[in-house]
């Protein structure tokens, strides 16, 4: 029998040629639908009934998902974040869920570093002001000899460490595991939150969502950044308490933030769109071709040795 895989995630719109040709190998099959727009529940449920696997994110995959889909075997993140998915569920169904470890760290980590400079050097704005017959003098800040606190050192935030690094920046970091042969050989200091957030003229999220991250930049954090420091959220948009943030930057508290990603998706209604010193892209942090292409091999791949009774890689459920 021919094992049908279902790619709900838009991120691989444009890729579903060699989505076929990946899943043949592995003696599957995709099932067609329009990769477009986002996913609500009644839909996926539909899509998934006759799914061996299911290729997810950001759609939410419930319980209810899984129950109506009883051949269902693995679900994959086309990433490393998993939150949208209902692992304890799948682990009392024995559904095996999986992330692409190792596909977009590098993808994440330069479009925080482009943020990063967008706003430092006010580019957003210069761009926007000559396209309407303006000639802005912007003058910005510049990074060599300046604190980048990165706050989740995993594949993302090591990245991001080493390219802060090549601009000359002292790395702080904060996470809960730490990897100290790294951090030493790169001369980053693991330090407390309050002091990350303190000392840090950027502070870059690249943590998981779990309930003890769940709003960890809020007024509280927040009012222990310097008013001249930046604040980027690639990772996930509930890490953030956004009307705690829009205040923040309403009363000049700090020097602005560049957001990936929000807490509803689209930001619906957009409590930054006023702010001339925030930057706001569409959760496109892993959105390179590199990586679009890596992830789909990865996850298509994992997909085949689960559903060929062999132990997947990049496992996160018992």
């Amino acid at each position: 029998m021919t094992h049908k895989v279902l790619i709900s995630t838009a991120k691989f719109g444009g890729y579903e040629e060699q989505a076929r040709e990946l899943l043949a190998r592995h003696g599957c099959s995709l099932i067609e639908h329009d990769r477009h727009g986002s996913m609500d529940e009644a839909t996926l449920i539909e899509l998934a009934r006759d799914a061996s696997a299911i290729i997810a994110g950001p759609e939410q995959v419930s319980d209810r998902v899984m129950a109506a889909a009883p051949r269902l075997q693995v679900i994959h993140a086309p990433g490393v974040g998993y939150d949208h998915i209902d692992v304890a569920a799948a682990t009392r169904r024995g559904i095996a869920v999986c992330v692409a470890a190792g596909c977009n760290h590098h993808a994440v980590a330069e479009l925080a570093l482009g943020m990063m400079i967008a706003l430092a050097r006010q580019i957003h704005l210069m761009d926007r002001a000559i396209r309407e017959g303006r000639w802005l003098a912007a003058t910005g800040m510049e990074f060599w000899g300046k604190t980048l606190g990165i706050i989740g050192l995993g594949s993302i935030g090591k990245s991001l460490a080493l390219l802060g690094r090549g601009l000359g920046m002292r790395v702080l970091a904060h996470d809960a595991l730490r990897d100290l042969t790294f951090a030493n050989q790169h001369e980053i200091s693991y330090v407390s939150l309050r002091r990350l957030l303190t000392e840090s003229d950027v502070v870059s999220l690249h943590c998981p969502l779990i309930p003890q991250t769940r709003q960890l930049i809020n007024a509280e954090t927040l009012a222990l950044m310097k008013p001249t420091a930046y604040l980027i959220n690639t990772a996930r948009g509930a890490l953030v308490d956004e009307m705690a943030l829009a205040d923040a930057l309403r009363d000049g508290r700090l020097a602005g933030a560049a957001l990936d990603v929000f807490e509803r998706e689209p930001p619906r209604p957009n409590l930054f769109a006023r702010f001339d010193n925030v930057i706001l892209t569409s959760h496109r942090g892993g959105a390179t071709h590199e990586a679009i292409e890596s992830s789909l091999e990865v996850a298509i791949t994992n997909i085949g040795r689960v559903l060929n009774g062999d132990a997947p890689l990049y496992r996160v459920n018992g």
